[in-house]
């Protein structure tokens, strides 16, 4: 796997952590909100650059 994958899945797994604990647990409202705002730009940011570099790879190569 592509290193820049790899991360991209890692940043992925943070985010749904994050959204999980916001939902689950029973924390301050701040806190609550502080983790689903770290959970979204988490999620959007890792799932647009793995769909930009899966489009990368699916490109034919220019020779």
């Amino acid at each position: 796997m592509n290193k820049k994958l790899s991360i991209y899945l890692l940043m992925l797994a943070i985010g749904f952590t994050f959204l999980i604990l916001a939902i689950m647990l029973d924390l301050p409202q701040k806190v609550q909100w502080l983790f689903l705002a770290i959970a979204i730009v988490l999620n959007v940011t890792s799932a647009i650059a793995a769909m930009r570099f899966g489009l990368q790879q699916m490109k034919p190569d220019k020779r």
